[in-house]
């Protein structure tokens, strides 16, 4: 009993201390130790979310945007016309893909990640209705190849054209170089005239200029992705066009019902974000 107070005072005092070194601190054996947390403290280990770091500045402007946005698209029907928009590289064997080496000495094994692996980068919008994408770059995010995208596939694919939402709806990305060039400005003003979002976009009647590192905020960085990047990393790919072929097929696999619980989740952490404090919402938002 006075070894498992010592333990539970110590994870009082330094949750985040590793076992390895409470052990060593406390003079119990790591096993025993485990076994005390596991069984009589009954406290386990959760791993934190990485998340961009945020300036002041950032937080600011994390609680300008969330609030104008929550200002402007009142209700569902007004916010499923905001696609919000991500590109993603997709890489043709998973980067974080597990490798062990079974030895009875350590091999000191090292396992070398290969410099700018075989990779497609695609994009998509989403809504609670309808997922656009995906469109494959072929090369490099620019804003040559961005500008491309949106004039000559985004504006004329069926999905916006047919349902006459091409004069309606309020494009979002993020503020990446490539989406801040003038000729994408220039491009944005002539197919979404005062109805896209994003640094540099009009300041009235659109809301502020989308905040910096806040991929939390949405829909394709806190849901679509991992989706997509978790059943194409079921097998590897001999070719990028075997590669694209599973993207392609993942994103047949997204339901409206997904789309909608997606697409939720996202104005849930704008709202979190404007009544936190501009906090990230990865936390707050389990």
């Amino acid at each position: 009993m006075e070894k498992c107070a010592a333990v539970a005072a110590s994870i009082e005092r330094s949750p985040v201390t590793s076992t390895r070194k409470r052990s060593s601190e406390l003079g119990v054996p790591r096993s025993t130790m485990r076994d005390r947390m596991k069984k009589d403290l009954n406290v386990r280990p959760y791993r934190p979310p990485f998340v961009n770091e945020l300036s002041d500045g950032d937080m600011d402007r994390r609680y300008e945007s969330c609030r104008a946005l929550l200002d402007i698209f009142l209700n569902a029907v007004s916010r499923s016309k905001v696609p919000f928009s991500d590109e993603c590289a997709i890489y043709r064997s998973a980067r974080d893909r597990n490798v062990v080496f079974w030895s009875k000495e350590n091999p000191n094994f090292t396992q070398e990640m290969e410099h700018n692996p075989p990779q497609v980068m695609i994009w998509a919008g989403m809504t609670s209705d309808y997922l656009i994408g995906p469109y494959f770059f072929d090369g490099p995010v620019n804003a040559a190849s961005y500008s491309a995208m949106l004039e000559t596939w985004l504006i004329r694919i069926p999905q916006l054209r047919d349902r006459g939402l091409l004069d309606d709806v309020w494009l979002q990305h993020d503020g990446a170089p490539a989406h801040f060039a003038l000729s994408v400005r220039d491009v944005l003003n002539e197919c979404f005239p005062g109805r896209w979002i994003g640094r540099g976009s009009p300041t009235s009647p659109a809301p502020s200029p989308w905040p910096p590192r806040s991929p939390d905020l949405t829909t394709p960085d806190n849901s679509l992705w991992s989706i997509i990047k978790g059943r194409v990393a079921a097998r590897r790919y001999n070719n990028n066009e075997d590669l694209r072929r599973a993207v392609e097929d993942a994103f047949r696999t997204i339901t409206p019902k997904m789309l909608r619980r997606m697409s939720q989740r996202t104005w849930r952490r704008i709202r979190l974000c404007a009544q936190h404090q501009r906090a990230h919402t990865d936390s707050l938002d389990m």
